[in-house]
C-alpha cells in the first residue's frame, strides 16, 4: 500500500503539465494581443484621444501576462511540493507545503483582481454601478487579507514555529 500511495504522487504531473501548457498558451495569446494592439496604434495614431483606448489595452494585456505568471508559479509549486522538483525553483521562490503556494497564489490573485478592476473603471461610461463592484472587490480582498493575517507565521527555515 505504501508503494502504491508513493507513486500516486506522480500524477501531479497532469497538474503541472496542464499549469505550463496553460501558462505557454495564456503568454502566447498575451504575445499576439500586444502584437494586436501595436498593429492597432500605429493605425490609429498617436493623437491623445486614444489615451484611455491604450491603457485599457495596456492593462487587459498586462492582467493576461501576470495570469500566465501565476500558472507558471503555481507549477514550479506543485512540481515542488509532489515531485521534488525544489532545484527548479528560482531563489526567491520558496515552497515547503501546500501554505506557501496558497499565500502566493492568494497575493497573485488580488493583483490581477486589481488590474481587471483598473481596466473596468478605465472603460466605465457613467453611472455608479462601478462602486458596487469596487466594494465587492474590496470585501474579496479583505477576507484574503484575513486569511492570510490567521496563518501561523513561518521561520525563515521553513519550519513552523507552532511546533
Amino acid at each position: 500500500m505504501k508503494a502504491i500511495l508513493r507513486a500516486s504522487r506522480y500524477v501531479m504531473v497532469i497538474a503541472v503539465a496542464g499549469c505550463l501548457l496553460m501558462f505557454a498558451a495564456v503568454t502566447s495569446f498575451g504575445m499576439l494581443a500586444v502584437l494586436h494592439a501595436v498593429v492597432d496604434l500605429s493605425r490609429q495614431g498617436t493623437a491623445l484621444t486614444q489615451v484611455p483606448v491604450v491603457t485599457v489595452a495596456a492593462f487587459k494585456i498586462l492582467d493576461l501576462f501576470l495570469l500566465g505568471g501565476i500558472l507558471y508559479i503555481v507549477a514550479l509549486g506543485l512540481g515542488a511540493l509532489f515531485l521534488d522538483t525544489r532545484t527548479a525553483l528560482p531563489a526567491w521562490f520558496r515552497v515547503h507545503e501546500l501554505r506557501d503556494l496558497k499565500v502566493v497564489l492568494s497575493q497573485s490573485v488580488i493583483v490581477v483582481l486589481l488590474i481587471d478592476f483598473l481596466g473596468d473603471v478605465l472603460e466605465w461610461e457613467r453611472g455608479t454601478d462601478i462602486a458596487f463592484v469596487g466594494a465587492g472587490l474590496a470585501m474579496v480582498i479583505a477576507a484574503v487579507a484575513y486569511q492570510l493575517r490567521e496563518m501561523p507565521a513561518q521561520r525563515e527555515d521553513g519550519a513552523d514555529p507552532s511546533r
